[in-house]
């Protein structure tokens, strides 16, 4: 249980990614560490867990909620096209079913009929049942497949009556023996056999009119053409004999964590966070889900990960009964992945003195992250300008950087005070000249001498970037902006 902090991009979810393959597969993830490549052999690693299934991806967001996390009521158009509602398991939920031992058919299960031939596959489940996809036999059906869901209330009373999966391929005709369907032939409300029938055998159409007013859920017709609900039924009584199965270790990793509210988006589970309450611990809890009116628990092997954004205001701050249960720690900047001559410019010492500069107005925690200058991501961003056969492309590329995103984050970083800007990142000396990345205003002095004193000129609350390092204009100056970056990186 651990959340990675720390202002924005510094690598956080990219850390958090690791954290999740190191924590199910600790030893593989070493060897990725010595592999040649390691980023490559590391992230081929993350994406065969999440293939998986072990490792689950939500992001957070405002309206994120309980229902979209745990389980909720959603709607759904049933077999016959009509709109009804449905309880849906959420994907902590889903994700806790799958670590436990929890005997059910899983997403991606292969279902076989009687003659041990593919009959579907299931795609979908949540807590009311199963979606099992098909493949018509026939060669002339329309549709390639077909998508039909099986209610789990259905298949459970069907079990509980002793029933058999044959009973939803009951032939119309014929003498069948009443043992194959799991009907008793000393059953009170078996008609009595007459003609070719015997003690223990009946006529097919009688089988299923008997069966259809026993189960009151199924027509006769339903219980000819029913092997989907053969199939699910199969499968479930297989895993069923198998006795229980050992739980998997999985993670979620929650990114933004708090850009929702935690609290309520895991509501009553939060007590089940704690280590010592989850499922085969002392302390083990169980909580009354309100939807699906079911019992639950987290299983041990469920880790969660998450990332949070302490710069934007815009986020939740977590209360204390989330932070008690996570391990916190900082993601800062690192400096030291950054390049000390790209294009001329020393882009190490640029971002120190940067959060240098930062962390004196504003404290720790605004920096901003390595990622934005990390040599790769200048190199995507002349590629994605077609810049890359350009002799200047790394200037370019850093201007466009300070231009689209440290520039508009200093904004918000310091409320749009533009004094502040300038002094940070703005203005720089070099050889005892000023320059600028905001063009000056001709002030129109007859037009301000008419106004009244408490007007305030616009220049001075958002200035207009200089022409000069635009990368993309014809008065494009590398030679300035190369000399404007080292001149900041210095301090002048």
């Amino acid at each position: 249980m651990k959340i990675l902090y720390g202002p924005p991009g510094t690598g956080k979810t990219f850390r958090a990614a690791r954290e999740a393959v190191k924590a199910l597969e600790p030893d593989r993830f070493a060897a990725a560490l010595l592999d040649e490549n390691p980023e490559e052999a590391g992230r081929v690693l993350h994406d065969s867990l999440v293939a998986e299934g072990r490792i689950l991806w939500v992001t957070f967001h405002p309206s994120y909620s309980y229902e979209d996390f745990v389980e909720g009521y959603r709607p759904i158009v049933d077999d016959e096209g009509r709109l009804a509602y449905r309880v849906i398991d959420g994907p902590f939920k889903s994700l806790c079913l799958r670590a436990g031992s929890e005997i059910d058919l899983q997403i991606g299960d292969q279902l076989v009929d009687g003659r041990n031939l593919l009959a579907g596959t299931v795609i979908d489940k949540d807590a009311g049942g199963w979606t099992i996809r098909s493949t018509p036999a026939r060669s002339d059906q329309v549709a390639p497949y077909y998508d039909r869901y099986v209610p789990r209330s259905v298949i459970e009373k069907v079990i509980s009556m002793g029933l058999r999966p044959q009973i939803f391929s009951i032939p119309g005709n014929g003498i069948r023996e009443l043992s194959d369907f799991g009907i008793d032939p000393a059953d009170p409300d078996l008609p009595a056999p007459v003609g070719a029938e015997t003690a223990t055998a009946r006529d097919g159409m009688v089988i299923k009119r008997f069966v259809s007013a026993r189960t009151r859920m199924f027509s006769t017709i339903d219980l000819g053409n029913s092997s989907h609900y053969a199939a699910v039924m199969r499968k479930l009584l297989e895993l069923r004999g198998a006795g229980p199965r050992g739980g998997t270790s999985v993670v979620l990793v929650i990114d933004e964590i708090n850009r929702a509210e935690p609290s309520r988006v895991f509501g009553e589970l939060l007590t089940l966070l704690e280590v010592d309450k989850r499922q085969g611990m002392p302390e083990e809890k169980r909580i009354w889900l309100p939807y699906s009116k079911e019992l639950f628990t987290i299983p041990r092997d469920v880790s969660v990960i998450g990332t949070m954004n302490t710069v934007d205001r815009s986020l939740t701050a977590l209360d204390f009964a989330m932070r008690r249960r996570f391990e916190f720690e900082y993601v800062g900047p690192e400096t030291s992945l950054l390049s000390q001559d790209y294009g001329g410019v020393d882009v190490k010492a640029l971002l120190s003195r940067l959060n240098s500069r930062i962390r004196l107005l504003l404290g720790a925690g605004h920096e901003f992250g390595h990622s934005y200058l990390m040599s790769s991501k200048l190199e995507a961003v002349a590629q994605s300008r077609a810049w890359d056969g350009l002799p200047d492309a790394p200037l370019r590329s850093l201007a466009r950087v300070f231009r689209t995103a440290l520039i508009p984050t200093l904004a918000e970083y310091f409320h749009d005070d533009w004094k502040k800007i300038r002094a940070v990142a703005g203005e720089v000396r070099s050889n005892a000249e000023l320059i600028s990345l905001f063009s000056s205003v001709a002030i129109d002095s007859t037009f301000v001498e008419r106004l009244p004193d408490e007007y305030e000129l616009a220049e001075s609350q958002a200035p207009i970037y200089a022409d000069w390092w635009e990368p993309d204009a014809n008065t494009w100056d590398a030679d300035k902006f190369r000399r404007f970056c080292i001149a900041l990186a210095e301090g002048n």
